[in-house]
């Protein structure tokens, strides 16, 4: 119990303690006052301090409250310092120079950036690097009241130094990251650029967790051979070293490499000594893909060589006839506008091209009476549209025509299928299968075809064939030999048609293995059968086909295999409509809300993703060329292949930090690298290339 004497004391303090005084709010400078028309021309924030304002005319600095900010406006030397500025600029330079003032104090990140986004643009646009000696002192004077235009250094050394060390060195950071922690397929083919310099294409598929798909990414472009090359032969053991040493450079673990993918000469696919040879002896359980691309053309073109000389001679001469005359071309623009057709030029039959042969074919075909009516009246007067004239009057090159025109656009419709980046791995097996099919039916009775294993089906076998005058060829072609009356002739171009579509099936038959377990199977596992309600019970069957994908351990393909026959019991939860990698995608990040949210899916998801890295085609590396042939072009014939590379990084990395180099924005690495070390072998890059 207190005693009285306590109780006073403490009555005494109380009534002399002095209250704690509260701690004043500071107010923090608001960006929405900018937007008022008031304040916009000469307020700023005080980078400094948050809780300041600062008055661009006046060159003073008061607190950032609403207030004081109304007072200053209202004081009588800001309003005389403000019609002095009114005076003498305009009000939108006012506007300019006020945006530029409030610029961040760091204005060397912001010059930095302006120059390698105007790096981004001259690879991405593919321009000589000569222009920035022009663009860089023009810039100044487009934007006087710019001091980041007036900052820019960038000349031809510094851009090209900027895209081959800053840029694509970044975007090469970038992949050794991912494949040292992905999976991933490698895909290579060779080419001569237009100075006659032979490099490999090196490209990578894998699965990127940070988008969520599997992409296809440009790794190297390497040089064959150089001026300190001793050993001028490019064969396979030269070309294996190569590649391999590209990843083995950057310690890239050759355990992640699970497929190869090219094309199918003998240096790439032979059996003993090849490239792919070498890749199933370094890494055992590879798998190996020939490009379905490849194939596909060659069958087509080795098909077309059962038909007449003629056909082919014909599109040549025609093309040939026009290619260098603009006089011709006129006139036969006269003949297309007389005969209502629509004005369209000849093209012409390229041997390298996928898919030019069928274009040419499709347009002689719509070009036909009008070019029949020129070269009506023209045949008596030039001797070389003689055979011309034949031809286009020929109803039989005419049904030839309309039989390329039906059958031709099967073969470039699967290849140009193939030729796009989605995912096709496991629809390859099926969509192979059924075109073989399809022209199996053509030439041999159907019974035979559904009854027999497809990989025993031999097209040569004549007993099985259907007769001539049973074999569909085409309403077109039906429709011009309604016109013939020479029988022998219907019957050779019957013959000829039909050695068309055999020999069409010998080359599918020997360039793709219908009985490939690894195809087969992986066929049975694509997005539409696995959500169907036949779907295979278990994935063990995967297990020993692909030893470098698989789990090693019983446990460890036991826990897959739990988790592909669970997965029906989570689709409520997933987007069945998503593509295959999408897909698998969701599944791996479906998480456990009660468990700490850990993944439902740890081994299933990867497993599958890393099954759709597995390549389809070699179409990539073929675009890597078509964007080396824009860049290195007859002016620019001396760009080294070091410089070629650092373009192709860097166009690679505006790709996946934008859609384009205006959205593209320069990383904090990017930003990092912008420094004197990004001049480092630069010096031997300027004195050899001559862009």
């Amino acid at each position: 119990m207190e005693s009285d004497g306590d109780s006073a004391t403490d009555r005494e303090d109380s009534l002399t303690r002095v209250p704690a005084k509260r701690k004043r709010y500071k107010q923090k400078f608001r960006e929405e006052w900018l937007l008022n028309k008031e304040y916009s021309d000469w307020l700023r924030k005080d980078n400094r301090d948050l809780s300041k304002a600062v008055c661009n005319v006046c060159n003073t600095s008061f607190s950032a409250e609403i207030s004081v900010i109304k007072r200053h406006k209202e004081g009588t030397k800001h309003v005389n310092n403000l019609k002095r500025c009114s005076a003498s600029t305009s009000k939108k330079q006012q506007s300019i120079v006020s945006v530029f003032k409030s610029m961040p104090t760091n204005e060397k990140k912001l010059v930095k950036t302006s120059e390698i986004k105007l790096a981004a643009f001259v690879a991405e646009h593919k321009v000589s690097h000569n222009v920035m000696n022009h663009l860089a002192d023009l810039l100044p004077k487009l934007f006087p009241d710019s001091q980041i235009a007036k900052d820019i250094r960038l000349k031809r050394t510094k851009v090209q130094a900027v895209i081959n060390n800053c840029i694509g060195e970044t975007e090469k950071e970038n992949l050794i990251s991912d494949l040292k922690s992905q999976m991933f397929s490698i895909l290579i083919d060779e080419s001569t650029d237009i100075a006659v310099v032979k490099t490999v294409a090196v490209v990578v598929r894998y699965f990127d967790p940070m988008i969520g798909k599997v992409i296809t990414r440009f790794w190297n472009l390497i040089q064959l051979f150089d001026e300190k090359t001793t050993d001028h032969v490019a064969n396979a053991e030269k070309l294996f070293n190569t590649v391999i040493g590209s990843f083995q450079k950057y310690e890239i673990p050759t355990e992640n490499i699970i497929g190869f993918g090219s094309d199918g000469c003998n240096t790439m696919m032979g059996c003993n000594n090849s490239v792919s040879s070498r890749f199933r002896q370094r890494c055992p359980g590879i798998i190996v893909i020939k490009c379905i691309c490849h194939s596909l053309h060659l069958c087509a073109s080795d098909a077309c060589k059962e038909l007449p000389l003629n056909c082919e001679k014909m599109a040549r001469n025609i093309y040939n006839y026009f290619k260098s005359s603009s006089k011709r071309q006129s006139e036969l623009k006269e003949f297309q506008y007389f005969a209502e057709a629509d004005v369209h030029k000849i093209l012409r039959p390229a041997q390298t091209r996928w898919l030019s042969l069928n274009a040419v074919v499709q347009r002689i075909l719509e070009q036909w009476d009008v070019l029949r009516l020129y070269f009506n009246s023209k045949w008596l007067e030039e001797s070389e549209c003689h055979d011309i004239h034949a031809c286009l009057n020929d109803p039989i090159i005419k049904a030839y025509y309309y039989f390329l025109a039906w059958m031709l656009p099967k073969f470039t419709t699967l290849n140009s299928c193939f030729q796009s980046e989605s995912i096709l791995i496991t629809k390859l097996h099926g969509k192979m299968t059924a075109f073989y099919k399809e022209l199996l039916l053509l030439v041999l009775h159907r019974n035979y075809v559904n009854s027999a294993p497809i990989e025993t089906i031999d097209p040569m076998t004549e007993i099985n064939h259907k007769d001539l005058k049973d074999i569909y060829l085409g309403l077109g072609v039906q429709k011009e030999l309604d016109s013939v009356e020479n029988e022998e002739r219907k019957l050779t171009l019957r013959k000829m048609c039909k050695n068309f579509i055999i020999r069409a099936c010998v080359g599918l038959r020997k360039r793709y293995c219908f009985n490939d377990k690894i195809m087969t199977e992986i066929a049975k596992f694509d997005l539409e059968k696995v959500i169907s309600d036949d779907r295979e019970e278990s994935v063990s069957s995967l297990f020993p086909l692909l030893p470098r994908i698989a789990p090693t351990s019983i446990q460890h393909q036991q826990e897959l295999d739990d988790e592909w026959r669970k997965l029906p019991l989570y689709y409520k939860d997933l987007d069945l409509s998503q593509p295959p990698d999408v897909f698998w995608h969701q599944v791996a990040e479906l998480r456990d809300q009660h468990r700490e949210g850990n993944t439902y899916f740890q081994h299933l998801p990867k497993f599958m993703l890393a099954i759709l890295s597995l390549p389809h085609s070699n179409a990539e590396c073929e675009r890597v060329f078509s964007r080396v042939n824009d860049i290195k072009t007859k002016k620019r014939n001396k760009l080294l292949t070091k410089s070629i590379k650092g373009n192709l990084l860097s166009q690679q990395a505006i790709q996946r930090h934008g859609k384009n180099c205006v959205d593209f924005n320069p990383t904090h690495a990017m930003i990092a690298k912008h420094n004197n070390d990004m001049y480092k072998n630069i010096e031997t890059i300027i004195l050899s290339d001559s862009d």
